[in-house]
């Protein structure tokens, strides 16, 4: 169904598909077709390709050896090219691990072993690279082969419902943009290990839309665990040759566009049964010759309750300067894929209007007037990884309703075409990551901040519920959202956006998007809703303003966000608050991961990393993810306001500043863990830490909490040895346990003279014991180590004699 056509000022201009030479309609209609013709005929895998016998051949596909003992069976040629292959018969398949500790300690929990190894009686290729030149040798004419065209459809099917991944649309893609080198994908069963897959994707594109690894990684072995489990990476790698040349960093291949700017128009009169919107976006074509454009939508939808299957915003329709585009979008899909008019060269403008319609809102049981979708990231279509655009978007919804989103309210106006329906635009005018929604009977309430340095005055609204659906605090979140707001704005740097919009969201969680936070049954004065209202408002700098680079990354901004909170509760209500919720980190590190089958073994801070992101949370490690990305990753924060700070005075300024000159330097764009390394060791090197131990740079700083997962205990044992004239000296050692040999660290020393007398320094620790000895202008009463807890640890104590 179409949208009807506004009538408003608010109608949208006939969009181009901006080519240089620009064919007749029908040329377009007949070269965009031919893609479709494409995908039918890999979709329709008619095994009448012929067959051949291997004995003990190997197939090497990067760092996966697959040996094959029986027979293969060959879909039919599409292109000129065979794309699929079914084998029968008895086969082996190892991977090594490529030169990552997590891998290898990855493999051996979820597989207990050193590699990934098993035997298969069954296997199903699919590829566009020179696969069929190898397994295709001895290739005879035979008939159809129904078991292998069976196994083939089966196993799309099935990857279908358990990835979003649509692999028949993936080779078109790859044959229709020229891709070099080819893609492949194999599954493998009756083995050992049962069913797993391998997929190989130079272009990075299965790896990153699909199993969110977007930081180059080209290679991924992984297995089903069930409907709530969803798939377990065993392994995932960059190419041999990335490794050799050492590029393993992230790769942006997988973006053939980039979209600049999104028109979207919204039809939400019905939103209990459906939505239906117009994406109308601007993009630049990123590499010559792209003839088939992937879009993500719906993807973070699962498969329990056949969510992904029911709620999915479906297609209606595709064009590009008034002719429609063929498309393509299955059932399970988490995601579309276009088929152009003509081949896109490098930097031309692309415009495209997509259509769609699907039952993405979600409403809650106790509030089922109150609309909003069932993932704030998936409801538009999308091109690459947070792709950064800016937006216009108009809801036409009926009148006793409000529309609450992000960017400045533009109109709010009579529909002509329905008496019973307003039409809401907003616009968001900065490029941004992502946008969201919602609808109900809310109730507006704003206020304006007023900044200390000057800016231009802003409105703060918060969109609430009517009393009769219960009571909420209005002015108590507004409050904490102007205070957050103004704290945060003068530790970081200038708020982006116009406008900063909150909308009651009855779920349980909260979220930050870029303008627009969703804040649950926050309304009570406690030091956790303080850090929550603060962690959301910090998000407006950590992921909003500076957006994570790749899923490695993501540590910038929920880590970030997280200690954020921490250090607004300290100022909203106490120190003691402040300590409070450092203690609930520091403590989480410790536990146990979940498993499916109860409570693991060992600690959460072994897991991995935190630079691994969601790779944390397997089958066998739930509740990693959240325990390092956020708490671990808020203390290495919190330990780098430590090094940042004078031990001697207590300032702080040159952490601020840091973090101030790290958002202007990656204003309205994106960061990796190495863009905050370098900018972090710039201002360290300033700093009295640095000189006193003659440290250039972070790098051993990041080595050590950022890429590995040691979390030492310290001991300090010491003497005072009083002097003739009054002074004292201070003798003893820092034992350190549980890290490398090498493992280096500045630790807070806090000596008390007498009531409120103390002074402060820093001694350090460098291998398993550190000497020192300090000359003291007076006798102390003690000295302590780190009482504090700004250095992460297992445990820290003193001991003097």
């Amino acid at each position: 169904m179409k949208i009807p056509t506004f009538t408003l000022t608010v109608c949208f201009a006939v969009l181009l598909l901006a080519l240089a030479a620009a064919p007749p309609a029908a040329a377009q209609e007949n070269s965009s077709a031919k893609g479709r013709e494409v995908y039918d005929q890999i979709k329709a895998a008619a095994f009448a390709g012929g067959a051949a016998e291997a004995k003990g051949l190997v197939l090497k596909r990067d760092r996966a050896e697959m040996t094959f003992d029986g027979t293969f069976y060959f879909a039919s040629p599409v292109e000129g090219r065979v794309t699929g292959a079914v084998f029968v018969g008895r086969g082996k398949f190892r991977a090594d691990v490529p030169p990552s500790d997590f891998e290898r300690e990855n493999v051996k929990r979820l597989l207990g072993a050193e590699a990934v190894e098993s035997d298969f009686k069954t296997a199903v290729l699919r590829f566009s690279d020179d696969t069929f030149e190898t397994v295709g040798h001895g290739r005879v004419e035979a008939p159809a082969d129904e078991r292998a065209r069976r196994l083939a459809v089966e196993v799309e099917s099935r990857l279908l419902r358990e990835t979003g991944v649509n692999l028949s649309a993936r080779l078109a893609a790859s044959i229709l943009n020229g891709e070099r080198p080819g893609f492949f994908f194999a599954t493998f069963d009756g083995g050992s290990r049962d069913r797993f897959s391998l997929v190989l994707d130079h272009q990075t594109r299965l790896p990153a839309a699909h199993f969110g690894l977007n930081g180059g990684e080209k290679g991924v072995v992984f297995a089903y665990k069930g409907v709530l489990f969803g798939n377990d990476v065993w392994m995932a790698f960059f190419s041999l040759a990335d490794y050799e040349r050492r590029m393993v960093a992230y790769s942006d291949q997988n973006e053939l566009l980039d979209t600049k700017h999104y028109d979207i128009a919204l039809d939400l009169r019905d939103p209990g049964r459906s939505i239906r919107l117009v994406a109308r976006l601007k993009a630049e074509a990123r590499f010559g010759g792209v003839r088939a454009v992937p879009f993500q939508v719906g993807e973070s939808l699962g498969e329990q309750y056949d969510e992904r299957k029911k709620k999915q915003m479906r297609v209606k329709a595709a064009r590009a300067g008034g002719a429609e585009l063929a498309f393509v979008q299955e059932d399970w899909e988490g995601g579309l894929t276009v088929f152009l008019p003509a081949p896109a060269s490098a930097g031309q403008a692309v415009e495209l209007e997509l259509e769609l319609e699907g039952d993405f809102m979600t409403d809650s049981r106790f509030l089922r007037d109150c609309f909003y979708p069932s993932s704030n990231t998936a409801w538009y279509p999308r091109h690459g990884y947070l792709d950064r655009a800016t937006f216009d978007l108009t809801f036409r919804h009926r009148k006793n309703r409000r529309v609450a989103a992000a960017g400045a309210r533009l109109a709010e106006q009579p529909d002509p075409d329905d008496k019973d329906a307003v039409v809401t635009r907003y616009s968001m005018p900065h490029p941004v990551p992502v946008t969201t929604f919602a609808i109900g009977p809310f109730e507006r309430h704003s206020q304006t901040v007023k900044w200390e340095k000057g800016w231009e005055p802003i409105q703060v609204e918060f969109n609430s519920l009517p009393g009769n659906y219960g009571a909420i605090k209005e002015d108590f979140i507004l409050a904490e959202l102007d205070n957050s707001l103004r704290y945060f704005s003068l530790l970081f740097g200038k708020y982006s956006y116009p406008t900063f919009n909150a909308v009651f969201h009855p779920f349980g969680f909260g979220q930050g998007l870029p303008g627009l936070l969703t804040i649950p049954d926050a309304d009570r004065a406690s030091k956790h809703t303080y850090a929550f209202i603060a962690h959301e408002t910090a998000h407006q700098w950590w992921g909003d303003i500076v957006t994570w680079r790749s899923y490695r990354d993501q540590w910038l901004s929920e880590g970030f966000a997280e200690y954020s909170g921490v250090l607004y509760t300290g100022i909203r209500e106490s120190l003691d608050a402040r300590a409070d919720l450092v203690g609930i980190m520091r403590r989480s590190l410790k536990n146990p991961p979940v498993t499916t089958t109860g409570v693991g073994g060992g600690r959460l801070v072994d897991v991995g990393p935190i630079i691994l992101g969601h790779r944390l949370n397997t089958s066998k490690t739930y509740g990693a993810y959240r325990t390092l990305i956020y708490n671990k990753g808020a203390l290495v924060l919190r330990m780098l306001h430590f090094l940042m700070t004078d031990p001697s005075s207590g300032k702080d300024e040159a952490f601020f500043a840091l973090m101030t000159d790290f958002v202007e330097r990656h204003r309205d764009g994106f960061a990796s863990t190495d863009d905050f390394r370098a900018v972090a060791g710039e201002h360290f090197a300033r700093t009295p830490i640095a000189r006193k131990y003659g440290l250039k740079d972070l790098n051993w700083f990041f080595h050590q909490w950022v890429y590995q997962t040691g979390l030492p205990s310290y001991k300090l044992e010491y003497q005072i040895e009083p002097q003739p004239d009054g002074t004292a000296v201070l003798r003893g050692a820092v034992m350190q346990e549980n890290v490398p040999e090498k493992w280096f660290m500045p630790l807070p020393l806090v000596l008390t003279f007498g009531e409120k007398q103390w002074a402060t320094g820093t001694v350090h620790a460098y291998g398993p014991k550190t000497p020192f000895e300090i000359k003291l202008p007076r006798v102390p009463k003690k000295a302590e180590l780190d009482p504090h807890h700004w250095v992460l640890s297992e445990g820290t104590s003193t001991k003097g004699r």
